[in-house]
């Protein structure tokens, strides 16, 4: 599979990994971004799948490094899920024990992810890119996350068979 822009998940031992080009706007704001494609990934209740609610951990792994590394993935992990507040110009999109777990913004292109040049360094790895958010309609689904106390920045060697390329 083409290694995309796009945020995508793989879920390996019962824990989802998000590859998002935006990491430095989620640790900042504590939300994780979605498209409406995205929403039956985080709400579905089926065999082997249970929707995200409070305490879901998930992990990030941060495309850019990656693909300036070309050897390496950098993990970060475990978010746990939190309870979002419902914001101004927001609608409740996913509720789990009546707390809200996405919500739409109304206006998504207020931020957090915006269109933008970036400049920045993670372990050493100097990266610049661009970030194209207006190509995911600015990512309107939005959860809150937070680090969990067992958070750490894994590097997991890429592979040829590499699991987090097979999305």
């Amino acid at each position: 599979m083409t290694w995309s822009y796009e945020a995508s998940v793989v879920t390996r031992g019962g824990k989802d990994y998000w590859r998002t080009w935006f990491i430095e706007e989620c640790d900042q704001h504590g939300m994780f971004g979605l498209t409406e494609k995205h929403l039956p990934l985080v709400i579905t209740d089926g065999p082997g799948f249970q929707s995200y609610r409070e305490g879901t951990e998930i992990y990030l792994e941060d495309a850019p490094y990656f693909k300036k590394s070309k050897t390496h993935h950098r993990v970060c992990g475990p978010y746990s899920v939190i309870p979002s507040m419902l914001p101004l110009q927001a609608e409740e999109t996913y509720k789990f024990n009546g707390k809200i777990i996405i919500f739409k913004e109304k206006v998504p292109s207020s931020g957090p992810w915006l269109d933008r040049p970036v400049r920045r360094i993670a372990e050493g790895v100097v990266m610049k890119y661009k970030q194209l958010s207006s190509e995911f309609n600015f990512f309107p689904y939005r959860f809150s996350i937070k680090k969990t106390a067992k958070y750490q920045v894994q590097h997991v060697r890429h592979e040829s068979e590499c699991w987090l390329c097979v999305r």
